[in-house]
């Protein structure tokens, strides 16, 4: 009863999200609903194929998704050379006959179409699973957990499917690689790993959830916090700028890039870094927190991961203020570029000490960066 129940549930669900979708961003562009429905099925179709075809191949192989099966190497390998980019590829395939009939017009087109046909294949994906896989509460929350990265995932390289170049910008590429690459170190987290360091998704979660937002305000920029003259709960909420907003605030203003800042933000956000951690670590110690019981088999020692990743997420709006203020910027461009460098320097040090800490410091990154942009945005100097 509960297998039903949960299969029910998972193939709904999708469905839903992407009928919400459709819908809200209907009525501001010219959306078929049936061209919807039949990339819905399209993505059913081909999710059915990528789980027969993955389960296959992993049995062939004697590879395993999971890293307790064959280690973090064998997982990595089989997530990243065969899952993410099958998936992202047959999600490509149902709704490359729209970009070439020219029926994606709009960025907006190609991002709720995309997320269209993922939907589909999330609810095929998730009840082969189901079917395929002993079933528990565990089971349920990691496929519960991976809707909405279908969903988003596919939206970002929609969004420059249907730009006016599509396919043949290099950004579309860029992003689909993306796409693939950030999917694959979600899924990985979320399914390769012991449910302890399931926490380590959160932040791709939140960046998924602030980056739609963002995305259906600039898709339809009538529909606010008033519905029918009526307040909603969203009125009381502060809202996140909208794509165009943060285009502009990344761009390069009349003065010139000022090299010497990125250099000095950059450092900067590496010592705030490493201040907040040392916080983080000294209060945990306060507080009795053993640093030494973080296990990713058991969801209770997660407290460590979740201090450490706080300290590491607090560092950036930090960072990015002050280096706003001092420099008295005018746009974001500077603290930006200097915590990506950061980031980098942070990937790259990782790799060479703690190969697998590069998979969860991946998945905070789009997160990091964001609040880099937004401390800056707070310091900010009027122009």
């Amino acid at each position: 009863m509960l297998r039903l129940i949960a299969e029910v549930t998972l193939l709904v669900v999708p469905l839903l999200l992407a009928v919400g979708l459709v819908r809200g961003v209907g009525r501001s562009h010219r959306l078929s609903a049936r061209l919807a429905a039949g990339l819905a099925l399209g993505g059913a179709a081909t999710g059915a194929l990528s789980s027969w075809a993955e389960l296959a191949i992993l049995r062939w192989t004697g590879l395993s998704l999971q890293a307790d099966a064959t280690g973090s190497s064998g997982a990595l390998l089989a997530t990243f050379l065969l899952a993410a980019p099958l998936e992202e590829a047959l999600k490509v395939l149902v709704v490359w006959p729209l970009y070439r009939s020219h029926r994606l017009t709009s960025p907006v087109l190609g991002l709720v179409y995309a997320a269209t046909a993922a939907a589909g294949f999330a609810s095929a994906e998730a009840i082969a699973l189901v079917r395929s896989s002993p079933f528990d509460g565990l089971l349920f929350t990691r496929l519960a957990l991976g809707i909405p990265a279908h969903l988003f995932f596919a939206g970002l390289w929609g969004y420059w499917l249907g730009s006016v170049r599509g396919a043949r910008d290099k950004w579309f590429s860029l992003a689909w690689f993306s796409a693939m690459l950030l999917h694959g170190v979600y899924d990985h987290i979320v399914f390769g790993r012991g449910p302890g360091f399931m926490v380590a998704a959160a932040p791709l979660l939140i960046a998924m959830a602030l980056f739609t937002w963002g995305a259906l305000r600039e898709a339809a920029p009538k529909s606010g916090p008033m519905v029918s003259g009526r307040p909603t709960l969203l009125s009381a909420l502060a809202e996140p700028p909208s794509l165009r907003a943060m285009r502009r605030a990344l761009r390069r203003t009349e003065r010139p890039l000022m090299i010497h800042w990125i250099a000095i933000a950059s450092l900067v956000t590496i010592g705030v870094m490493i201040a907040c951690i040392a916080g983080a670590v000294a209060v945990g110690h306060r507080v009795g927190i053993d640093f030494a019981m973080a296990d990713e088999a058991d969801v209770r020692s997660s407290g460590p991961l979740v201090l450490i990743g706080a300290a590491v997420l607090a560092a950036f709006p930090i960072a990015g203020y002050l280096v706003a203020k001092a420099s008295a910027a005018t746009s974001v461009l500077e603290p930006a570029l200097g915590a990506l460098f950061a980031i980098f320097a942070v990937l790259a040090l990782l790799s060479a000490t703690a190969p697998v800490a590069v998979v969860f410091a991946v998945a905070v990154a789009p997160v990091a960066f964001a609040l880099a942009c937004g401390g800056a945005w707070f310091g900010l100097s009027p122009s």
